[in-house]
């Protein structure tokens, strides 16, 4: 143990005591609240599935370019 009397993650992960590592360093955290909120990010719904409309580009399968940036084939 290099900092003093506790392990640090990483010294707990190199030397394989992260139960140790866990009994140093006790959980405040509220489950309840962790599950919920877990939850709710994974829960799919219908409003969820696209971010924005389409617009104009739906159905384009190419990189779209902003017109008068190209340079004519031709020269």
């Amino acid at each position: 143990m290099g900092h003093g009397k506790y392990l640090s993650l990483e010294e707990a992960r190199k030397l394989g005591k992260l139960k140790e590592f866990a009994k140093q360093h006790p959980s405040k955290a509220d489950r309840g609240r962790f599950e919920r909120l877990l939850d709710a990010m994974t829960r799919s719904s219908p409003e969820a599935g696209q971010t924005s409309d389409a617009g104009p580009s739906e159905g384009c399968n190419e990189t779209q370019t902003r017109p008068g940036t190209l340079k004519d084939a031709d020269g």
